[in-house]
Protein backbone atom coordinates (compact mmCIF):
# COMPACT_ATOMS: atom_id res chain seq x y z
CA UNK A 1 0.00 0.00 0.00
CA UNK A 2 1.61 3.38 -0.75
CA UNK A 3 2.32 5.87 1.67
CA UNK A 4 1.07 9.13 2.09
CA UNK A 5 4.24 11.05 2.79
CA UNK A 6 2.25 14.93 3.05
CA UNK A 7 -0.05 12.99 5.33
CA UNK A 8 2.62 11.78 7.58
CA UNK A 9 4.68 15.07 7.97
CA UNK A 10 1.10 16.84 7.98
CA UNK A 11 1.70 18.98 5.39
CA UNK A 12 -0.28 19.94 1.93
CA UNK A 13 0.84 18.73 -1.65
CA UNK A 14 1.57 22.71 -2.35
CA UNK A 15 3.87 22.73 0.75
CA UNK A 16 7.09 24.59 -0.15
CA UNK A 17 10.51 23.26 1.07
CA UNK A 18 11.11 25.36 3.94
CA UNK A 19 7.48 24.44 5.26
CA UNK A 20 8.56 20.30 4.86
CA UNK A 21 11.31 21.66 6.63
CA UNK A 22 10.00 22.77 9.04
CA UNK A 23 6.98 19.68 9.56
CA UNK A 24 9.69 17.37 9.70
CA UNK A 25 11.90 19.08 12.62
CA UNK A 26 9.07 19.40 14.56
CA UNK A 27 7.59 15.76 14.06
CA UNK A 28 11.50 14.53 14.58
CA UNK A 29 12.21 15.92 18.15
CA UNK A 30 8.80 15.10 19.11
CA UNK A 31 8.89 11.26 18.37
CA UNK A 32 12.50 10.72 18.66
CA UNK A 33 12.80 7.46 20.76
CA UNK A 34 14.97 9.34 23.37
CA UNK A 35 12.21 11.77 24.12
CA UNK A 36 9.17 10.03 23.01
CA UNK A 37 8.91 6.81 25.66
CA UNK A 38 5.70 5.65 23.82
CA UNK A 39 5.94 1.77 22.01
CA UNK A 40 4.84 3.24 18.74
CA UNK A 41 7.36 6.31 18.85
CA UNK A 42 10.07 4.58 17.35
CA UNK A 43 8.74 3.38 14.45
CA UNK A 44 6.93 6.94 13.90
CA UNK A 45 9.94 8.28 13.73
CA UNK A 46 11.33 6.53 11.38
CA UNK A 47 8.04 7.11 9.23
CA UNK A 48 8.84 10.84 9.39
CA UNK A 49 11.95 10.64 8.12
CA UNK A 50 11.40 7.92 5.46
CA UNK A 51 8.61 10.91 4.07
CA UNK A 52 11.15 13.59 4.38
CA UNK A 53 13.74 11.22 2.79
CA UNK A 54 11.73 11.38 -0.19
CA UNK A 55 9.52 15.49 -0.48
CA UNK A 56 12.71 16.83 1.43
CA UNK A 57 14.57 16.28 -2.54
CA UNK A 58 13.22 17.78 -5.28
CA UNK A 59 13.55 15.22 -7.82
CA UNK A 60 12.63 12.30 -5.37
CA UNK A 61 9.74 14.52 -4.49
CA UNK A 62 8.72 15.48 -8.32
CA UNK A 63 8.76 11.47 -8.86
CA UNK A 64 6.18 10.39 -5.96
CA UNK A 65 3.79 13.62 -6.89
CA UNK A 66 4.30 11.79 -10.51
CA UNK A 67 3.51 8.32 -10.00
CA UNK A 68 0.85 8.76 -6.20
CA UNK A 69 0.06 5.19 -5.85
CA UNK A 70 2.42 3.53 -7.76
CA UNK A 71 5.52 5.13 -6.35
CA UNK A 72 7.02 2.61 -4.39
CA UNK A 73 6.91 0.14 -7.32
CA UNK A 74 7.97 2.60 -9.88
CA UNK A 75 10.49 3.84 -7.54
CA UNK A 76 12.50 0.68 -7.86
CA UNK A 77 14.44 -1.06 -5.45
CA UNK A 78 16.12 1.38 -2.70
CA UNK A 79 14.60 4.48 -3.88
CA UNK A 80 13.05 6.41 -1.60
CA UNK A 81 13.98 3.78 1.34
CA UNK A 82 14.88 5.22 4.57
CA UNK A 83 18.44 4.78 6.07
CA UNK A 84 19.28 1.91 8.92
CA UNK A 85 18.16 3.72 11.78
CA UNK A 86 19.15 0.58 14.23
CA UNK A 87 22.41 1.94 12.70
CA UNK A 88 22.09 5.39 13.45
CA UNK A 89 20.78 4.65 16.87
CA UNK A 90 23.62 2.40 18.10
CA UNK A 91 26.12 4.78 16.73
CA UNK A 92 24.36 7.68 18.41
CA UNK A 93 24.01 5.47 21.78
CA UNK A 94 27.76 4.21 21.53
CA UNK A 95 29.25 7.87 21.19
CA UNK A 96 27.20 9.08 23.98
CA UNK A 97 28.13 5.78 26.02
CA UNK A 98 32.41 7.10 25.36
CA UNK A 99 31.84 10.69 26.21
CA UNK A 100 29.45 9.87 29.16
CA UNK A 101 32.58 9.52 31.91
CA UNK A 102 34.24 12.44 30.27
CA UNK A 103 34.53 15.24 32.60
CA UNK A 104 32.74 18.57 30.55
CA UNK A 105 31.72 16.52 27.69
CA UNK A 106 27.91 15.37 26.74
CA UNK A 107 26.46 14.41 23.13
CA UNK A 108 22.96 14.58 23.36
CA UNK A 109 19.48 14.66 21.05
CA UNK A 110 20.09 18.41 20.47
CA UNK A 111 23.92 17.42 19.13
CA UNK A 112 22.68 14.79 17.25
CA UNK A 113 20.42 17.11 15.32
CA UNK A 114 22.28 20.28 15.63
CA UNK A 115 24.97 18.32 13.16
CA UNK A 116 22.27 16.82 11.08
CA UNK A 117 20.26 19.94 9.80
CA UNK A 118 23.54 22.13 10.20
CA UNK A 119 23.60 21.80 6.13
CA UNK A 120 21.19 23.16 4.96
CA UNK A 121 19.82 22.54 1.83
CA UNK A 122 19.94 24.02 -1.44
CA UNK A 123 16.85 26.94 -1.47
CA UNK A 124 15.79 27.46 -5.14
CA UNK A 125 12.10 27.74 -4.32
CA UNK A 126 10.47 31.53 -4.83
CA UNK A 127 7.14 32.80 -3.26
CA UNK A 128 5.01 36.07 -4.14
CA UNK A 129 1.54 36.81 -3.55
CA UNK A 130 -1.27 38.11 -6.19
CA UNK A 131 -4.17 39.70 -5.29
CA UNK A 132 -7.41 38.60 -7.70
CA UNK A 133 -10.71 41.32 -7.61
CA UNK A 134 -13.66 38.93 -7.04
CA UNK A 135 -15.21 39.87 -10.35
CA UNK A 136 -12.16 38.43 -12.33
CA UNK A 137 -13.27 34.78 -11.27
CA UNK A 138 -16.76 35.42 -12.90
CA UNK A 139 -15.43 36.34 -16.13
CA UNK A 140 -13.13 33.29 -16.27
CA UNK A 141 -9.95 34.77 -17.56
CA UNK A 142 -6.53 33.77 -16.58
CA UNK A 143 -4.20 35.64 -14.63
CA UNK A 144 -1.09 37.40 -15.49
CA UNK A 145 1.82 35.81 -13.27
CA UNK A 146 5.12 37.93 -13.84
CA UNK A 147 8.28 36.50 -12.95
CA UNK A 148 12.12 36.67 -13.07
CA UNK A 149 11.93 33.99 -16.20
CA UNK A 150 9.00 35.98 -17.63
CA UNK A 151 5.43 36.57 -17.59
CA UNK A 152 3.04 33.32 -17.81
CA UNK A 153 -0.67 32.42 -17.94
CA UNK A 154 -2.18 31.20 -14.63
CA UNK A 155 -5.46 29.65 -14.25
CA UNK A 156 -7.41 30.15 -11.16
CA UNK A 157 -8.60 26.59 -9.61
CA UNK A 158 -12.24 26.22 -8.42
CA UNK A 159 -11.73 25.86 -4.92
CA UNK A 160 -10.40 29.30 -4.35
CA UNK A 161 -10.36 31.30 -1.14
CA UNK A 162 -8.54 34.08 0.27
CA UNK A 163 -4.91 32.91 1.34
CA UNK A 164 -4.97 29.30 -1.37
CA UNK A 165 -1.30 28.62 -2.26
CA UNK A 166 -1.08 27.30 -5.76
CA UNK A 167 2.62 25.53 -7.13
CA UNK A 168 4.03 26.33 -10.15
CA UNK A 169 6.31 23.43 -10.84
CA UNK A 170 9.80 24.19 -12.38
CA UNK A 171 9.36 28.18 -12.74
CA UNK A 172 11.53 29.48 -10.27
CA UNK A 173 14.35 31.88 -11.43
CA UNK A 174 16.74 30.00 -8.96
CA UNK A 175 18.36 26.15 -9.99
CA UNK A 176 20.37 23.71 -7.78
CA UNK A 177 23.74 22.68 -8.76
CA UNK A 178 22.22 19.65 -11.39
CA UNK A 179 20.35 22.60 -13.27
CA UNK A 180 17.51 22.16 -12.10
CA UNK A 181 14.65 25.03 -11.77
CA UNK A 182 12.64 25.32 -8.19
CA UNK A 183 9.14 25.94 -7.59
CA UNK A 184 7.04 28.62 -7.70
CA UNK A 185 4.46 29.16 -4.62
CA UNK A 186 2.09 31.81 -5.22
CA UNK A 187 -0.28 32.97 -2.50
CA UNK A 188 -3.77 34.31 -3.67
CA UNK A 189 -5.63 36.85 -1.96
CA UNK A 190 -9.57 38.42 -2.93
CA UNK A 191 -10.20 41.46 -2.88
CA UNK A 192 -13.79 43.21 -2.61
CA UNK A 193 -14.91 45.34 -5.99
CA UNK A 194 -17.92 46.89 -7.06
CA UNK A 195 -19.99 43.86 -8.29
CA UNK A 196 -18.77 41.39 -5.03
CA UNK A 197 -17.66 41.43 -1.75
CA UNK A 198 -17.28 39.00 0.79
CA UNK A 199 -18.73 38.16 4.05
CA UNK A 200 -16.37 34.97 4.76
CA UNK A 201 -17.05 32.65 2.93
CA UNK A 202 -20.34 33.74 1.46
CA UNK A 203 -20.38 36.50 -0.87
CA UNK A 204 -22.73 39.32 -1.50
CA UNK A 205 -24.10 40.86 -4.96
CA UNK A 206 -25.91 44.29 -4.95
CA UNK A 207 -28.68 44.31 -7.79
CA UNK A 208 -31.05 47.14 -8.41
CA UNK A 209 -34.88 46.90 -8.93
CA UNK A 210 -37.95 49.53 -9.92
CA UNK A 211 -39.87 50.30 -6.42
CA UNK A 212 -42.94 48.42 -7.77
CA UNK A 213 -41.01 45.62 -7.87
CA UNK A 214 -40.70 45.03 -4.06
CA UNK A 215 -44.75 45.97 -4.22
CA UNK A 216 -45.86 43.91 -6.38
CA UNK A 217 -43.34 41.58 -7.12
CA UNK A 218 -41.23 40.25 -9.88
CA UNK A 219 -38.22 39.19 -11.04
CA UNK A 220 -34.35 39.56 -10.92
CA UNK A 221 -31.47 38.35 -12.73
CA UNK A 222 -28.00 38.07 -10.87
CA UNK A 223 -24.52 37.36 -11.39
CA UNK A 224 -22.41 34.23 -10.47
CA UNK A 225 -18.66 34.14 -9.27
CA UNK A 226 -18.78 31.40 -12.25
CA UNK A 227 -19.78 33.78 -14.70
CA UNK A 228 -23.70 32.82 -15.29
CA UNK A 229 -26.59 34.14 -14.48
CA UNK A 230 -29.35 33.21 -12.36
CA UNK A 231 -33.22 34.63 -12.04
CA UNK A 232 -34.93 35.05 -8.88
CA UNK A 233 -38.33 35.43 -7.88
CA UNK A 234 -38.87 38.32 -5.37
CA UNK A 235 -42.01 38.54 -3.37
CA UNK A 236 -44.68 41.13 -3.46
CA UNK A 237 -43.88 43.22 -0.33
CA UNK A 238 -40.14 42.77 -0.30
CA UNK A 239 -38.35 45.32 1.78
CA UNK A 240 -35.11 47.08 -0.15
CA UNK A 241 -32.03 46.00 1.30
CA UNK A 242 -32.96 42.40 1.68
CA UNK A 243 -31.29 39.16 0.50
CA UNK A 244 -31.89 36.39 -1.88
CA UNK A 245 -29.85 33.50 -0.86
CA UNK A 246 -28.76 31.09 -2.94
CA UNK A 247 -26.85 28.26 -1.74
CA UNK A 248 -22.91 26.72 -2.69
CA UNK A 249 -22.26 29.60 -5.03
CA UNK A 250 -19.87 31.48 -2.10
CA UNK A 251 -16.13 30.90 -2.08
CA UNK A 252 -14.91 27.65 -0.54
CA UNK A 253 -13.00 27.37 2.93
CA UNK A 254 -9.82 24.98 3.24
CA UNK A 255 -11.96 21.80 3.83
CA UNK A 256 -13.62 22.78 0.87
CA UNK A 257 -17.41 23.89 2.17
CA UNK A 258 -18.63 26.68 -0.25
CA UNK A 259 -20.49 29.26 1.28
CA UNK A 260 -23.85 31.31 -0.30
CA UNK A 261 -24.93 33.54 -2.99
CA UNK A 262 -26.72 36.65 -1.46
CA UNK A 263 -28.10 39.03 -3.86
CA UNK A 264 -28.64 42.00 -1.96
CA UNK A 265 -31.71 44.04 -3.30
CA UNK A 266 -31.41 48.02 -3.48
CA UNK A 267 -33.85 50.39 -4.85
CA UNK A 268 -33.39 51.34 -8.58
CA UNK A 269 -34.94 54.77 -9.34
CA UNK A 270 -36.46 55.27 -12.48
CA UNK A 271 -35.17 57.57 -15.11
CA UNK A 272 -36.40 60.59 -15.88
CA UNK A 273 -36.20 63.35 -18.40
CA UNK A 274 -33.85 66.31 -17.36
CA UNK A 275 -37.77 68.60 -17.47
CA UNK A 276 -38.94 66.38 -14.94
CA UNK A 277 -36.02 67.39 -12.45
CA UNK A 278 -35.85 70.67 -13.47
CA UNK A 279 -39.44 71.21 -12.88
CA UNK A 280 -39.69 70.09 -9.02
CA UNK A 281 -35.99 72.13 -8.37
CA UNK A 282 -38.40 75.28 -9.45
CA UNK A 283 -41.12 73.93 -7.23
CA UNK A 284 -38.72 73.59 -4.48
CA UNK A 285 -37.29 76.91 -4.75
CA UNK A 286 -40.76 78.65 -5.19
CA UNK A 287 -41.45 77.11 -1.46
CA UNK A 288 -38.56 78.36 0.27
Amino acid sequence: MAKDYYRTLGVEKTASNQEIKRAYRKLAKQYHPDVNQEASADQRFKDIQEAFDVLGDEEKRAQYDQYGSNYERMAGAGYGQSADYDDLFRQFNGRQSRTAGSAGQSFGFEDMFGSFFSQEPEETDEELELTVPLSHLSQNDKVTIRLATGAIQMSLPKDLYDGKKVRLRGKSSKRNRKGIAGDVYVTIHLKDDDQFRRQETDVISTVRVYPTVFVLGGEVVADTLEGKRVKLKIKPGTKPGARLRIPNRGLSNREGHRGALLVQLEVKLPEMEPSFYEEWENRLSVKE
